[in-house]
């Protein structure tokens, strides 16, 4: 058997040749799954969670630690929370670069435009979950961001230095508070960040984030978010 063949084999076994949103074979994202992507219409505050023109945190709700923006595609149903979790528990690590694809092309049909100079971080996951996953599912869809956006990736900005239990069944109040401190971040010159995470939820893992860098020497601090709950 050819190389090249064998190679083909061995990525058929690895990952799945269908959709994995509704199992139809052909392409990991199916076209008619991807016309169900609900692409959000309005981008919101990162602290008030309020609608917010072009995602721009509002006035009354910055400090010199809060990012200056905050982007996010799709809402977090249906066939994108079927990709998130297909990324992050079925480990299928091509989406990642479906899914920079999908976000990308969803913001420049809003308009978006991204500086040039930027680096993209993305939200480090601890050590020891980082370790049993085999992968951080936002460092690979930043480093599928970088390429596609022509920036420079640096998964070694930020650090997780505190491992915390998991956000997902706590409120805005106890998650800002379960991941204070959980982060350290390099000595940065001025340089713009785009923060990168799967999905944005309350906001407190970005906000954290983000006031690591800002007090580490960042200029512009952008989050972008796949998705948004």
């Amino acid at each position: 058997m050819a190389t090249g063949n064998w190679l083909n084999k061995l990525f058929e076994f690895i990952y799945p040749t269908y959709c994995v949103s509704c199992r139809r074979g052909g392409n990991l994202l199916c076209v008619d799954c991807r016309s169900k992507l609900q692409s959000l219409d309005q981008f919101f505050c990162i602290v008030c969670d309020r609608p917010a023109v072009s995602g721009f945190t509002h006035p009354g709700c910055t400090t010199r630690f809060t990012p200056e923006r905050t982007l996010s595609g799709f809402a977090y149903a249906g066939s994108a929370k079927k990709l998130i979790a297909a990324l992050k528990y079925k480990k299928i690590q091509p989406l990642a670069k479906v899914m920079a694809d999908l976000l990308i092309e969803d913001l420049e049909e809003k308009r978006i435009e991204f500086g040039k100079e930027a680096i993209v971080s993305p939200i480090p996951l601890s050590f020891w979950r980082e370790g049993a996953r085999g992968f951080n599912q936002s460092a690979l869809l930043g480093e599928a961001l970088a390429n596609r956006l022509r920036l420079s990736f640096r998964g070694d900005v930020l650090v997780r230095i505190k491992d915390t239990p998991s956000q997902v069944s706590l409120k805005k109040g106890e998650r800002a508070k379960n991941i204070k401190g959980a982060f350290s971040a390099k000595k940065l010159i001025g340089e713009d960040v785009l923060l990168v995470d799967d999905v944005l939820t309350t906001g407190s893992t970005v906000l954290e984030a983000a006031k690591e860098l800002k007090k580490s020497g960042a200029g512009q601090v952008w989050v972008l978010g796949f998705a948004k709950d």
